[in-house]
Parts: structure tokens; C-alpha cells; sequence
């Protein structure tokens, strides 16, 4: 594993009048190796601080990844409802152009993803057409909880770039089998990794025996393999 990274705050325009801020973690000796970089967007109700999120984002910079999250406009601004989903995707695209905007440090290749929330409108930019190497969707809210059969996932038959599914096996935004009944449809290269005893945010629901921190350490080898897989077949 890297050591002596550096996070760096910035902000990202996302219009002329918003703007929101964002965290970029540096690697050591950046840029070298793959050059890979990865973009991540929090969950519903809270921001770029999530706990498990600035974990996660920390951790994979420290195994070499030039990682940004940032925080969505109504983030920014402490609303508790999300902006329109137009907003929402802007914002996502903004913080991939900040990334890549220095040619002496862009990555090479790029990954999208995000907790919840995030990871939806990750998928959603890439369905329009915005090219990434790869998606980590993490917690991906299938349906509202409770309501398997509500389900708007269409749009993902659109993306043809490798996707990650991590979902908790008790998180109530997404029936395991509901997805990997979806999964099965889709022709992109898709892998669904389930978190046994874990709800939405991923963390273990209170009855069991898992530590939150062998939990992370299961999604971080998961993702970490998901990318190195996804590079070899580029």
C-alpha cells in the first residue's frame, strides 16, 4: 500500500452561480503507475463527509487511485431535498472535468461511482453518453424502500462500460434478487458483490457480529479488484 498522500480542498463550478466543494487525494509519487482516477458522489441526507464514503475515498488513495468526492449543490447549500436531476448530473460532470483539467496530473482512465444517490446519477451521466472506464456503484437505490416493483433502472441497458454492484444483503433500497434478475438483461460487463449483514449506508445492521471495519475492508478489496479487472481488458 501507498503512504504519504495529500488531500487537497477545491472548489468546482457547476454554473455561473453554484459552486460546491469538492476533496481530491493525491497519491504518493502521482502521477505514475496506471495513472487511474476515480470520482465519487454521496447519498441522499447527507454530503461528502459520509462517514463510510471519506473512508473509503482515503483508503483507495493510499493504493495509488487519484480520488475525488465532492458534495451536490443541495449538499452545498445544507438542503435536505436533492436538486432536479439535471443539477445533479451537472454537478457530476463538473467535478470529472475539474479532475482531468491539468494534463501533468489528469489520470489516464477514469472511473465514476458513488453511495446511493451518488452512484445513481453516476450511471445516469454515463447512460447520456459521458464516457468512463468503469462504474463502482455502491448501495445503487434500485427501487424506494419497501417497493421492489417501482423500479427505474432502463436506463443502465444504455452504458456499456464495466459496472460494480455493492449492496448490503439488508439494505431495503434493492432486493438482491430484483437486481440480480436485472444484471442478468444487461449487455454490459456487470459484477454484483453482496455485503452479508449490512444495510444502505454499509454498515452491519446491529444484530451482527461484523465490524464496521471488516466491512470496509471487503468493499475496498472489492473495488480494488473490479478496477484492476476492468484495466487489464482495456
Amino acid at each position: 500500500m501507498l503512504t504519504n498522500h495529500r488531500v487537497e480542498p477545491i472548489q468546482i463550478a457547476v454554473t455561473p452561480e453554484i459552486s460546491v466543494s469538492g476533496s481530491v487525494g493525491i497519491p504518493a509519487w502521482w502521477p505514475s503507475g496506471h495513472r487511474l482516477g476515480i470520482v465519487l458522489g454521496h447519498d441522499v441526507g447527507a454530503n461528502m463527509e459520509q462517514e463510510f464514503l471519506a473512508t473509503l475515498h482515503d483508503r483507495l488513495v493510499q493504493h495509488g487511485y487519484l480520488t475525488l468526492r465532492f458534495n451536490f449543490p443541495f449538499a452545498e447549500q445544507l438542503k435536505k431535498r436533492p436538486d432536479a436531476p439535471p443539477l445533479l448530473e451537472r454537478a457530476f460532470r463538473a467535478a470529472t472535468t475539474n479532475l482531468v483539467r491539468d494534463p501533468q496530473m489528469a489520470p489516464a482512465r477514469v472511473f465514476f461511482g458513488g453511495m446511493g444517490l451518488g452512484a445513481r446519477v453516476a450511471t445516469q451521466v454515463v447512460a447520456q453518453g459521458h464516457t468512463a472506464d468503469g462504474l463502482i456503484c455502491l448501495s445503487y437505490p434500485l427501487h424506494p424502500s419497501g417497493k421492489p416493483n417501482q423500479q427505474k433502472a432502463e436506463y443502465l441497458f444504455r452504458i456499456i462500460c464495466p459496472m460494480l454492484f455493492v449492496q448490503g444483503s439488508r439494505d431495503p433500497y434493492c432486493r438482491i434478487d430484483r437486481l440480480e434478475t436485472l444484471l442478468r438483461r444487461i449487455g454490459a460487463p456487470t459484477r454484483l458483490h453482496v455485503v452479508q449483514d449490512a444495510d444502505h449506508g454499509l454498515g452491519p445492521i446491529k444484530r451482527s457480529s461484523r465490524a464496521p471495519e471488516d466491512v470496509l475492508e471487503e468493499v475496498l478489496t472489492t473495488v480494488d479488484g473490479f478496477v484492476q479487472k476492468a484495466l487489464g481488458g482495456l
